[in-house]
């Protein structure tokens, strides 16, 4: 026969793991929630940082063929024929000093040979049908033009004689911005995503704790249950002895009087 007392304690006792499964639940969902946040804003701040590099970087490249343009047109304008003109070389030589992202500078016949280059070379040679296409749209629409080609940017304004003539282009070529997978993205943005991770780590902590603040009343009420039950069945099982302990002295009583 099983003991009542027992079976009620242990129910009791077993009360306390639908609140330890509910504590895991409310903090895995809170934390999901959370870390979903953190991934979010963590990829969305890497995008931004990459826009951001990609738009210096375009900006710096502009200027400084724009300042080459200027310069080689100052002296077409004063007479310089473009082919005879080797001041250009310094020119070229001095930008790509200035600027340690550039790989090269070139000035370029309208028909795509390389004038003069900081690449010595690349004079003399031609260029690869997908930046004469894209020099021949930039031509057509008067405007800088630019290109990726084997994992380069070839970016390009248009030279014009006193004419306003097209006569060739001045070039630079530069790393083309990182895919966002590739290592070189994934080591820029590598501290983002430590803080990132260092934030869930937190995030996992909070949600426990908040997860135990939001289910203390239950706890608190689970316990006052146990309580009770064990006093209640200490009181059951005193009551019950003290029926006992009348049921002996009863039967002591009668054999006594027999």
């Amino acid at each position: 026969m099983s003991n009542p007392i027992s079976a009620s304690v242990r129910d009791t006792d077993n009360t306390q793991k639908p609140t330890l499964n509910a504590l895991l639940e409310v903090a895995g969902l809170w934390w999901l929630m959370l870390s979903a946040g953190v991934l979010l804003i963590a990829a969305l701040l890497l995008q931004v940082y990459g826009r951001e590099v990609d738009s210096i970087q375009q900006s710096r490249v502009s200027l400084t063929i724009a300042e080459l343009q200027e310069a080689i047109e100052t002296d077409i304008a004063l007479g310089l024929d473009l082919a005879e003109n080797h001041g250009i070389t310094f020119k070229l030589e001095a930008a790509l000093a200035a600027d340690a992202s550039l790989h090269a500078i070139d000035v370029v016949s309208r028909s795509g040979v390389a004038l003069f280059s900081t690449d010595r070379g690349a004079v003399g040679e031609r260029w690869q049908a997908a930046v004469t296409t894209a020099a021949d749209a930039g031509v057509h629409g008067n405007h800088r033009w630019s290109t990726v080609i084997d994992n380069e940017t070839v970016s390009g304004v248009l030279l014009h004689n006193a004419f306003g003539e097209v006569i060739g282009h001045v070039t630079a070529t530069y790393a083309a911005p990182p895919s966002r997978l590739s290592a070189a993205a994934l080591r820029v943005g590598m501290p983002l995503w430590m803080a990132a991770l260092a934030s869930l780590a937190v995030l996992a902590m909070f949600s426990l704790l908040a997860a135990r603040w939001a289910l203390a009343p239950q706890y608190r009420h689970l316990e006052a249950e146990r309580t009770g039950a064990l006093n209640a069945s200490n009181a059951k099982a005193t009551e019950v002895r003290a029926r006992l302990d009348e049921c002996l002295a009863k039967l002591d009583a009668m054999e006594a009087a027999e």
